[in-house]
Protein backbone atom coordinates (compact mmCIF):
# COMPACT_ATOMS: atom_id res chain seq x y z
CA UNK A 1 0.00 0.00 0.00
CA UNK A 2 2.94 2.47 0.58
CA UNK A 3 4.92 1.33 -2.37
CA UNK A 4 1.77 2.64 -3.94
CA UNK A 5 0.87 5.79 -2.94
CA UNK A 6 4.89 6.51 -3.07
CA UNK A 7 4.51 5.56 -6.97
CA UNK A 8 1.40 7.46 -7.54
CA UNK A 9 2.99 10.46 -5.72
CA UNK A 10 6.35 10.65 -7.74
CA UNK A 11 3.57 10.29 -11.36
CA UNK A 12 2.32 13.27 -9.67
CA UNK A 13 5.08 15.21 -8.88
CA UNK A 14 6.56 14.34 -12.73
CA UNK A 15 3.54 15.39 -14.22
CA UNK A 16 3.32 18.85 -12.18
CA UNK A 17 7.12 19.13 -13.13
CA UNK A 18 6.15 18.83 -16.92
CA UNK A 19 3.58 21.15 -16.79
CA UNK A 20 5.41 23.74 -14.73
CA UNK A 21 8.37 23.19 -17.54
CA UNK A 22 5.83 23.43 -20.36
CA UNK A 23 4.45 26.65 -18.65
CA UNK A 24 7.72 28.54 -18.23
CA UNK A 25 8.49 27.23 -22.19
CA UNK A 26 5.81 29.10 -23.58
CA UNK A 27 6.22 31.96 -21.36
CA UNK A 28 9.49 32.58 -22.94
CA UNK A 29 8.90 32.12 -26.24
CA UNK A 30 6.07 35.08 -25.23
CA UNK A 31 8.65 37.02 -24.38
CA UNK A 32 11.04 36.79 -26.57
CA UNK A 33 8.25 37.47 -29.57
CA UNK A 34 7.90 40.32 -27.56
CA UNK A 35 11.58 41.06 -27.55
CA UNK A 36 12.14 41.07 -23.82
CA UNK A 37 15.35 38.97 -24.75
CA UNK A 38 16.95 39.15 -21.14
CA UNK A 39 13.75 37.91 -19.38
CA UNK A 40 13.66 35.37 -21.94
CA UNK A 41 17.10 34.66 -21.95
CA UNK A 42 16.25 33.80 -18.12
CA UNK A 43 13.75 31.36 -18.87
CA UNK A 44 15.60 30.04 -21.23
CA UNK A 45 18.77 29.35 -19.27
CA UNK A 46 16.83 27.95 -16.11
CA UNK A 47 15.35 25.61 -18.52
CA UNK A 48 18.67 24.09 -20.05
CA UNK A 49 20.06 23.47 -16.98
CA UNK A 50 18.00 20.16 -16.56
CA UNK A 51 18.18 19.65 -20.21
CA UNK A 52 21.91 20.66 -21.63
CA UNK A 53 20.71 18.59 -25.22
CA UNK A 54 18.00 20.62 -26.07
CA UNK A 55 19.04 21.99 -29.04
CA UNK A 56 15.98 24.38 -29.40
CA UNK A 57 17.08 25.74 -25.99
CA UNK A 58 20.28 26.57 -27.07
CA UNK A 59 19.32 28.42 -30.18
CA UNK A 60 16.85 30.49 -28.22
CA UNK A 61 19.75 30.93 -25.76
CA UNK A 62 21.52 32.00 -28.96
CA UNK A 63 19.06 34.25 -29.75
CA UNK A 64 18.35 35.90 -26.80
CA UNK A 65 21.91 36.43 -26.11
CA UNK A 66 22.35 37.90 -29.53
CA UNK A 67 20.05 40.47 -29.29
CA UNK A 68 21.28 41.59 -26.23
CA UNK A 69 24.78 42.22 -27.71
CA UNK A 70 25.99 39.26 -25.99
CA UNK A 71 28.19 37.69 -29.10
CA UNK A 72 30.38 35.98 -28.10
CA UNK A 73 27.62 33.98 -25.70
CA UNK A 74 25.43 33.77 -28.71
CA UNK A 75 28.53 32.04 -30.61
CA UNK A 76 28.57 29.40 -27.82
CA UNK A 77 25.22 28.46 -27.69
CA UNK A 78 25.23 27.52 -31.69
CA UNK A 79 28.69 25.65 -31.06
CA UNK A 80 26.92 23.15 -28.77
CA UNK A 81 23.93 23.04 -31.75
CA UNK A 82 26.88 22.35 -34.50
CA UNK A 83 28.88 19.62 -32.39
CA UNK A 84 25.37 17.39 -32.55
CA UNK A 85 24.32 18.84 -36.30
CA UNK A 86 27.38 19.91 -38.45
CA UNK A 87 25.46 20.88 -41.34
CA UNK A 88 22.69 23.22 -39.32
CA UNK A 89 23.07 25.77 -42.28
CA UNK A 90 20.77 28.31 -39.96
CA UNK A 91 23.03 27.95 -37.05
CA UNK A 92 26.26 28.09 -38.90
CA UNK A 93 24.26 31.67 -40.84
CA UNK A 94 23.78 33.22 -36.99
CA UNK A 95 27.23 32.20 -36.06
CA UNK A 96 28.28 34.12 -39.11
CA UNK A 97 25.98 36.78 -38.35
CA UNK A 98 27.65 37.06 -34.90
CA UNK A 99 30.95 37.41 -35.74
CA UNK A 100 30.23 40.03 -38.12
CA UNK A 101 28.83 41.71 -35.39
CA UNK A 102 32.25 40.88 -33.41
CA UNK A 103 33.66 42.88 -36.53
CA UNK A 104 35.79 39.25 -36.99
CA UNK A 105 35.10 39.55 -40.82
CA UNK A 106 37.48 36.91 -41.99
CA UNK A 107 36.13 34.47 -39.86
CA UNK A 108 32.49 36.01 -40.73
CA UNK A 109 33.44 35.70 -44.59
CA UNK A 110 33.91 31.75 -44.41
CA UNK A 111 31.56 30.63 -41.94
CA UNK A 112 28.93 32.66 -44.66
CA UNK A 113 30.42 30.84 -47.76
CA UNK A 114 30.48 27.41 -45.72
CA UNK A 115 26.23 27.45 -46.77
CA UNK A 116 26.55 29.56 -49.72
CA UNK A 117 28.62 26.32 -51.11
CA UNK A 118 25.50 24.30 -50.03
CA UNK A 119 23.38 23.67 -53.23
CA UNK A 120 20.25 23.17 -50.59
CA UNK A 121 20.78 26.65 -49.49
CA UNK A 122 17.29 28.82 -50.13
CA UNK A 123 17.20 31.48 -52.72
CA UNK A 124 16.15 33.85 -50.34
CA UNK A 125 18.83 33.04 -47.81
CA UNK A 126 21.75 33.25 -50.45
CA UNK A 127 20.58 36.68 -51.15
CA UNK A 128 20.65 37.52 -48.10
CA UNK A 129 24.08 36.31 -47.33
CA UNK A 130 25.54 38.07 -50.73
CA UNK A 131 24.22 41.37 -49.27
CA UNK A 132 25.97 40.67 -46.18
CA UNK A 133 29.32 40.09 -47.56
CA UNK A 134 28.90 42.85 -50.10
CA UNK A 135 28.91 45.31 -46.95
CA UNK A 136 31.54 42.79 -45.45
CA UNK A 137 33.65 44.24 -49.00
CA UNK A 138 33.01 47.50 -48.16
CA UNK A 139 33.41 47.81 -44.63
CA UNK A 140 37.04 46.31 -45.02
CA UNK A 141 38.01 48.77 -47.93
CA UNK A 142 40.71 51.30 -47.12
CA UNK A 143 39.78 53.87 -50.21
CA UNK A 144 36.78 55.11 -51.40
CA UNK A 145 36.72 57.68 -54.25
CA UNK A 146 33.38 59.44 -55.31
CA UNK A 147 32.09 62.43 -56.48
CA UNK A 148 30.16 64.82 -59.34
CA UNK A 149 29.98 66.72 -62.22
CA UNK A 150 27.40 68.93 -63.28
CA UNK A 151 26.45 71.35 -65.84
CA UNK A 152 24.31 74.51 -65.15
CA UNK A 153 22.91 76.82 -67.47
CA UNK A 154 21.24 79.90 -65.23
CA UNK A 155 19.52 83.21 -66.48
CA UNK A 156 20.29 85.95 -64.40
CA UNK A 157 18.06 89.35 -64.92
CA UNK A 158 20.22 91.49 -62.81
CA UNK A 159 24.02 90.00 -63.99
CA UNK A 160 25.74 93.20 -62.67
CA UNK A 161 23.41 93.74 -59.78
CA UNK A 162 22.62 97.20 -60.60
CA UNK A 163 20.65 99.54 -58.04
CA UNK A 164 17.19 100.80 -58.70
CA UNK A 165 17.76 104.13 -61.42
CA UNK A 166 17.51 107.35 -59.20
CA UNK A 167 19.28 110.32 -57.26
CA UNK A 168 21.56 109.69 -54.51
CA UNK A 169 23.77 111.88 -52.05
CA UNK A 170 27.29 111.72 -51.14
CA UNK A 171 30.08 113.51 -49.62
CA UNK A 172 33.31 115.08 -50.99
CA UNK A 173 35.89 117.16 -48.87
CA UNK A 174 36.31 119.36 -51.97
CA UNK A 175 32.13 119.93 -53.29
CA UNK A 176 30.63 119.15 -49.70
CA UNK A 177 27.36 117.20 -50.62
CA UNK A 178 26.79 115.98 -53.83
CA UNK A 179 23.36 114.56 -55.40
CA UNK A 180 24.32 112.05 -58.27
CA UNK A 181 21.81 110.02 -60.33
CA UNK A 182 22.44 106.12 -61.32
CA UNK A 183 20.74 105.46 -64.32
CA UNK A 184 22.64 102.04 -64.85
CA UNK A 185 19.97 99.41 -65.79
CA UNK A 186 19.45 96.14 -65.29
CA UNK A 187 21.47 94.12 -67.67
CA UNK A 188 20.32 90.26 -67.94
CA UNK A 189 22.46 87.57 -68.89
CA UNK A 190 22.80 83.54 -69.11
CA UNK A 191 26.01 81.90 -67.34
CA UNK A 192 27.02 78.05 -68.14
CA UNK A 193 28.58 76.51 -65.05
CA UNK A 194 30.44 73.34 -64.97
CA UNK A 195 31.31 71.57 -61.55
CA UNK A 196 33.56 68.38 -61.38
CA UNK A 197 33.43 67.44 -57.52
CA UNK A 198 36.23 64.51 -56.46
CA UNK A 199 35.59 62.83 -52.98
CA UNK A 200 38.84 60.60 -51.90
CA UNK A 201 38.51 58.47 -48.25
CA UNK A 202 41.11 56.99 -46.64
CA UNK A 203 39.24 54.50 -43.94
CA UNK A 204 42.54 53.68 -41.76
CA UNK A 205 39.70 52.20 -39.38
CA UNK A 206 36.28 52.28 -37.65
CA UNK A 207 37.62 55.28 -35.51
CA UNK A 208 39.75 57.67 -38.11
CA UNK A 209 39.19 58.10 -41.80
CA UNK A 210 41.16 60.97 -43.98
CA UNK A 211 39.12 62.80 -46.05
CA UNK A 212 40.17 64.69 -49.36
CA UNK A 213 38.03 66.90 -51.32
CA UNK A 214 38.53 68.76 -54.88
CA UNK A 215 36.40 70.73 -56.31
CA UNK A 216 36.80 72.75 -59.92
CA UNK A 217 34.34 75.02 -61.07
CA UNK A 218 34.06 77.63 -64.11
CA UNK A 219 31.25 80.01 -65.03
CA UNK A 220 31.18 81.55 -67.98
CA UNK A 221 28.99 84.27 -68.75
CA UNK A 222 27.71 84.69 -72.18
CA UNK A 223 27.61 88.77 -72.53
CA UNK A 224 30.30 89.76 -69.52
CA UNK A 225 33.15 87.94 -70.16
CA UNK A 226 35.21 90.05 -68.39
CA UNK A 227 32.96 88.66 -65.32
CA UNK A 228 34.41 85.04 -65.98
CA UNK A 229 35.01 83.01 -63.29
CA UNK A 230 37.29 79.64 -62.25
CA UNK A 231 37.89 78.05 -59.27
CA UNK A 232 39.85 75.15 -57.73
CA UNK A 233 39.46 74.20 -54.38
CA UNK A 234 41.19 71.60 -52.41
CA UNK A 235 40.59 70.46 -49.13
CA UNK A 236 42.34 67.49 -46.35
CA UNK A 237 40.30 66.65 -43.37
CA UNK A 238 40.91 63.99 -40.77
CA UNK A 239 37.97 62.73 -39.41
CA UNK A 240 37.26 60.87 -36.27
CA UNK A 241 34.44 58.66 -35.29
CA UNK A 242 33.61 58.66 -31.67
CA UNK A 243 29.62 57.15 -30.54
CA UNK A 244 27.36 59.68 -31.92
CA UNK A 245 30.03 62.48 -32.65
CA UNK A 246 32.21 63.11 -35.49
CA UNK A 247 35.24 65.72 -35.50
CA UNK A 248 37.14 67.17 -38.40
CA UNK A 249 40.03 69.14 -38.44
CA UNK A 250 41.33 70.25 -41.54
CA UNK A 251 43.39 72.54 -44.18
CA UNK A 252 41.99 73.85 -47.75
CA UNK A 253 43.01 76.16 -50.39
CA UNK A 254 40.62 78.38 -52.99
CA UNK A 255 42.48 79.72 -55.66
CA UNK A 256 40.04 81.84 -58.19
CA UNK A 257 41.00 83.52 -61.60
CA UNK A 258 38.64 86.53 -62.28
CA UNK A 259 38.64 87.68 -65.99
CA UNK A 260 41.35 85.55 -67.14
CA UNK A 261 43.65 86.96 -64.29
CA UNK A 262 44.95 85.37 -60.79
CA UNK A 263 42.47 87.20 -58.31
CA UNK A 264 42.52 85.17 -55.26
CA UNK A 265 43.84 82.71 -53.02
CA UNK A 266 42.35 81.87 -50.12
CA UNK A 267 44.02 79.59 -47.12
CA UNK A 268 41.94 77.75 -44.84
CA UNK A 269 41.59 75.58 -41.34
CA UNK A 270 38.42 74.29 -40.78
CA UNK A 271 37.49 72.41 -36.84
CA UNK A 272 33.98 70.71 -37.51
CA UNK A 273 31.68 68.45 -35.28
CA UNK A 274 28.36 66.33 -36.53
CA UNK A 275 26.57 64.93 -33.65
CA UNK A 276 23.68 62.40 -33.90
CA UNK A 277 21.03 63.29 -31.39
CA UNK A 278 18.45 60.76 -32.44
CA UNK A 279 17.56 58.66 -36.05
CA UNK A 280 15.77 61.84 -37.14
CA UNK A 281 17.95 64.79 -35.53
CA UNK A 282 21.46 65.76 -36.72
CA UNK A 283 23.73 68.80 -36.17
CA UNK A 284 26.81 70.29 -37.82
CA UNK A 285 29.08 72.79 -36.59
CA UNK A 286 31.61 74.55 -38.30
CA UNK A 287 34.17 77.03 -37.70
CA UNK A 288 36.27 77.98 -40.65
CA UNK A 289 39.49 80.20 -40.32
CA UNK A 290 40.85 82.01 -43.75
CA UNK A 291 43.29 84.50 -44.68
CA UNK A 292 42.47 85.70 -48.22
CA UNK A 293 45.54 87.33 -50.17
CA UNK A 294 44.63 89.22 -53.63
CA UNK A 295 47.06 88.83 -56.52
CA UNK A 296 46.51 91.82 -58.46
CA UNK A 297 48.14 95.12 -57.02
CA UNK A 298 44.75 97.29 -57.40
CA UNK A 299 43.32 94.10 -54.68
CA UNK A 300 46.00 94.11 -52.00
CA UNK A 301 44.09 96.36 -49.75
CA UNK A 302 41.24 93.90 -49.90
CA UNK A 303 43.82 91.88 -48.36
CA UNK A 304 41.74 90.01 -44.85
CA UNK A 305 41.18 87.54 -42.18
CA UNK A 306 37.57 85.40 -42.50
CA UNK A 307 36.06 84.07 -39.44
CA UNK A 308 32.93 81.97 -40.29
CA UNK A 309 31.17 80.07 -37.99
CA UNK A 310 28.26 78.11 -39.68
CA UNK A 311 25.76 75.59 -37.51
CA UNK A 312 23.54 73.13 -39.39
CA UNK A 313 20.14 71.50 -37.59
CA UNK A 314 18.26 68.81 -39.61
CA UNK A 315 15.18 67.49 -38.61
CA UNK A 316 13.15 64.44 -40.88
CA UNK A 317 9.73 64.44 -40.23
CA UNK A 318 7.79 61.40 -41.27
CA UNK A 319 5.57 63.48 -43.40
CA UNK A 320 6.61 66.72 -44.04
CA UNK A 321 10.30 65.96 -45.73
CA UNK A 322 13.50 66.89 -43.90
CA UNK A 323 13.96 70.67 -42.52
CA UNK A 324 17.24 72.03 -41.92
CA UNK A 325 17.88 75.43 -40.06
CA UNK A 326 21.23 77.21 -41.12
CA UNK A 327 22.98 79.58 -38.97
CA UNK A 328 26.31 81.21 -39.78
CA UNK A 329 28.19 84.22 -38.28
CA UNK A 330 31.15 85.70 -40.71
CA UNK A 331 33.69 88.41 -39.88
CA UNK A 332 36.11 89.76 -41.81
CA UNK A 333 39.11 92.39 -40.84
CA UNK A 334 41.13 93.64 -43.02
CA UNK A 335 45.35 93.64 -43.25
CA UNK A 336 46.21 96.86 -44.26
CA UNK A 337 43.55 99.18 -42.76
CA UNK A 338 43.00 101.40 -45.61
CA UNK A 339 39.75 100.56 -47.21
CA UNK A 340 36.19 100.53 -45.80
CA UNK A 341 34.86 98.28 -47.87
CA UNK A 342 36.22 94.77 -46.68
CA UNK A 343 35.87 94.70 -42.36
CA UNK A 344 32.14 93.52 -42.07
CA UNK A 345 30.20 91.45 -40.27
CA UNK A 346 27.29 89.28 -41.87
CA UNK A 347 24.88 87.28 -40.03
CA UNK A 348 22.50 84.26 -41.81
CA UNK A 349 19.40 82.81 -41.26
CA UNK A 350 18.08 80.48 -43.77
CA UNK A 351 15.05 77.37 -43.33
CA UNK A 352 15.03 74.69 -45.78
CA UNK A 353 12.63 72.20 -46.49
CA UNK A 354 13.46 68.92 -48.94
CA UNK A 355 10.33 67.31 -49.79
CA UNK A 356 9.69 63.83 -51.59
CA UNK A 357 6.51 63.94 -54.04
CA UNK A 358 5.15 61.48 -56.21
CA UNK A 359 6.87 60.50 -59.58
CA UNK A 360 10.27 60.50 -57.77
CA UNK A 361 10.06 64.17 -57.27
CA UNK A 362 11.61 66.08 -54.91
CA UNK A 363 10.95 69.92 -53.79
CA UNK A 364 13.32 72.03 -52.13
CA UNK A 365 12.17 75.49 -50.46
CA UNK A 366 14.42 77.73 -48.77
CA UNK A 367 13.57 81.35 -47.30
CA UNK A 368 16.72 83.35 -45.92
CA UNK A 369 17.53 86.29 -44.46
CA UNK A 370 21.48 87.88 -44.10
CA UNK A 371 23.05 91.04 -42.62
CA UNK A 372 25.68 92.44 -43.60
CA UNK A 373 27.57 95.46 -41.38
CA UNK A 374 30.39 96.98 -42.69
CA UNK A 375 32.80 98.19 -39.61
CA UNK A 376 34.32 101.47 -40.84
CA UNK A 377 32.29 104.58 -42.37
CA UNK A 378 32.46 105.34 -45.48
CA UNK A 379 33.80 108.28 -46.54
CA UNK A 380 31.40 109.55 -49.48
CA UNK A 381 28.17 108.46 -47.48
CA UNK A 382 29.22 109.40 -43.84
CA UNK A 383 27.89 106.22 -42.51
CA UNK A 384 28.46 102.69 -42.00
CA UNK A 385 26.97 100.78 -45.19
CA UNK A 386 24.15 98.28 -44.18
CA UNK A 387 23.04 95.12 -46.36
CA UNK A 388 19.63 93.33 -45.78
CA UNK A 389 19.71 90.40 -48.25
CA UNK A 390 16.17 88.34 -48.42
CA UNK A 391 16.09 85.50 -50.63
CA UNK A 392 13.20 83.05 -51.71
CA UNK A 393 14.05 79.85 -53.19
CA UNK A 394 11.84 77.18 -55.41
CA UNK A 395 13.72 74.14 -56.47
CA UNK A 396 12.71 70.86 -58.08
CA UNK A 397 15.07 67.28 -58.65
CA UNK A 398 14.16 64.02 -60.37
CA UNK A 399 16.70 61.28 -61.31
CA UNK A 400 16.76 60.58 -65.07
CA UNK A 401 18.24 57.36 -64.51
CA UNK A 402 20.60 55.64 -61.89
CA UNK A 403 23.38 58.55 -61.44
CA UNK A 404 21.53 61.02 -63.36
CA UNK A 405 19.89 63.83 -61.98
CA UNK A 406 17.90 66.77 -63.46
CA UNK A 407 17.43 69.92 -61.23
CA UNK A 408 15.62 73.28 -61.70
CA UNK A 409 15.38 75.95 -59.14
CA UNK A 410 14.14 79.46 -59.17
CA UNK A 411 15.70 82.42 -56.41
CA UNK A 412 14.22 85.90 -55.76
CA UNK A 413 16.93 88.15 -53.76
CA UNK A 414 16.37 91.32 -52.41
CA UNK A 415 19.62 93.87 -51.24
CA UNK A 416 18.06 96.70 -48.86
CA UNK A 417 21.01 99.04 -48.71
CA UNK A 418 21.39 101.88 -46.87
CA UNK A 419 23.33 103.05 -49.78
CA UNK A 420 22.12 103.64 -52.40
CA UNK A 421 24.14 101.96 -55.39
CA UNK A 422 24.13 98.85 -53.47
CA UNK A 423 20.18 98.57 -53.42
CA UNK A 424 18.95 95.84 -56.39
CA UNK A 425 17.03 93.61 -56.93
CA UNK A 426 16.78 90.24 -59.19
CA UNK A 427 16.07 86.84 -59.76
CA UNK A 428 17.57 83.63 -61.37
CA UNK A 429 16.44 80.52 -62.75
CA UNK A 430 19.00 77.23 -62.97
CA UNK A 431 18.60 73.57 -64.56
CA UNK A 432 20.73 71.32 -63.88
CA UNK A 433 22.49 68.00 -65.10
CA UNK A 434 23.99 65.79 -62.05
CA UNK A 435 26.35 62.93 -62.60
CA UNK A 436 27.14 61.27 -59.91
CA UNK A 437 29.74 58.52 -59.74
Amino acid sequence: MIKKILLSTSIITSLLLANETFTSYDQAIKLFKEKNYKDAYEIFHSLSKSDLGNQTLNFYLGRSAYEQGEYDLAISYYERILFVEPNNSRVKVEVAQSNLMLKNYAQAIKDFNTVLVNANTPADVRKSIEARLAYIKRTMQKHFINGALVFDLSYDSNANNSATPGDYSVFTPQLGTVTLSNSAKEESDYTYDAIAIINHVYKYDEEFSLNNNLVIYTQDYDTKKDSNIDVISFSSTPTFYKGANKYSTGIGMDYVRYNDKAYLKSYNLILSNSHIFTQTTLNDITLKISKKLFDQVTDKEKNAYAFNFIDALKYKTENYGLFTLNTSYIKELEIYEQRTDVSKETYELSLENSLALPYKLNLTTTLGSKKVIYTDTDVNFLSRRVDKINTFALGITRPLRKNLIFALKGTATNNISNQAPFDYKKHVIKSSLIYTF
